[in-house]
């Protein structure tokens, strides 16, 4: 006798096997991130370029999807929720750090400065300067306090040195000092960068321990740093800028920071339309530009897929790429990180 094939059973059997899977990938998005949680192809929107001065990120938009989020997006905003710093600095920050160093760097202009006293010249580009405060009998001073000095600093230099653009970044040192490091586009002499601060320390009462030591409230609390001669100097400078400090669980403040005009430099952006993308790349696709496509991790089928294109530019590159959108939004920042003509700083005359 033929067996009686139940298809309700079968129906339902399938339906099981089915929506466990569903709830199965849906478990492995949530934990892994959505690489392709989706079935409809989404259109390119535009292409989005963001600019600094030693490469450009290109990365695709498209028609906006609700997506579940990974765990880096949920850490990322459990980060911003809880913005104590411990005194370090993560690797988004540094990334931001190396590119607002960069774009003082880029921004400034060469200089020539003449000294009446010894007769002679020398070139300037931009100043390294590191300010320290001496070791307290009574402790570490407080990081509101320590903001208040350096924003007090600043701001005598804005108004008597015309400072334009900087970034400031704080150090722990091992003996007990606390450095800020300083990059600025503006020639400030030594000797009235150091007056400056240590008149700053005495009013503050910070000069106290060296005075009982040394009957002086003028330590060589200043450093210039000498540049000239460094050949890949945004390197160089942001290699010293990103030295990681030893976690300090009481400090909650900024370990860095920059000038307005540097901060809004960051976000330099340019949206190009997917009918524009072809023409204004060409010259980023070059073979004499370094290039490389960034990729994401594989997902729980082994599949990675496309994030980002990165261009790893030098000078000579920017000379190459004029004519371009990409080329104009960069000389455009350009233009407006630097201080109008009358006070722009090309051949100084020291006494």
């Amino acid at each position: 006798m033929q067996e009686t094939v139940d298809f309700t059973q079968i129906l339902t059997f399938l339906d099981g096997i089915d929506k466990a899977e569903k709830e199965k990938n849906q478990s492995k998005a949530i934990k892994d991130g959505p690489e392709k949680n989706y079935s409809r192809k989404r259109e390119v929107v535009s292409y989005r370029m963001s600019i600094r001065p030693r490469w450009v990120t290109m990365t695709v938009e498209k028609e906006p999807i609700d997506r579940v989020k990974s765990q880096a997006q949920l850490k990322n905003e459990t980060n911003l929720v809880d913005n104590t710093t411990k005194g370090q600095i993560s690797k988004k920050s540094k990334n931001k750090l190396i590119t607002a160093v960069d774009w003082v760097i880029y921004s400034s202009v060469n200089k020539k400065v003449y000294s009446m006293k010894h007769r002679s010249s020398f070139k300037f580009k931009v100043n390294f300067i590191t300010l320290t405060i001496p070791p307290q009998g009574d402790g570490e001073i407080k990081e509101k306090k320590l903001k208040a000095l350096i924003n007090t600093w600043l701001t005598y230099h804005r108004k008597y040195s015309q400072l334009n653009n900087y970034v400031w970044k704080v150090e722990f040192h091992k003996d007990g000092r606390l450095h800020v490091h300083v990059i600025a586009d503006t020639f400030i002499h030594y000797q009235k960068i150091r007056n400056s601060w240590n008149q700053i320390l005495q009013r503050n009462g910070l000069l106290e321990n060296h005075y009982k030591k040394f009957q002086s409230y003028d330590p060589n609390s200043t450093d210039v740093h000498s540049v000239k001669k460094v050949k890949k100097l945004s390197a160089y400078i942001s290699k010293y800028m990103t030295k990681q400090n030893k976690k300090d669980e009481s400090y909650t403040g900024r370990v860095w920071a920059c000038s307005e005009k540097v901060s809004k430099a960051l976000a330099t952006t340019l949206h190009i339309s997917p009918d524009k993308i072809a023409r204004e790349t060409k010259k980023l696709y070059d073979k004499r530009i370094e290039w490389k496509e960034i990729l994401s991790k594989p997902d729980w089928m082994g599949y990675s897929y496309h994030l980002a294109d990165v261009f790893f530019l030098k000078i000579r590159d920017w000379i190459y790429l004029q004519g371009t959108e990409v080329y104009n939004e960069f000389k455009e920042t350009i233009e407006y990180l630097r201080p109008p003509l009358d006070k722009l700083q090309t051949n100084l005359v020291l006494n």
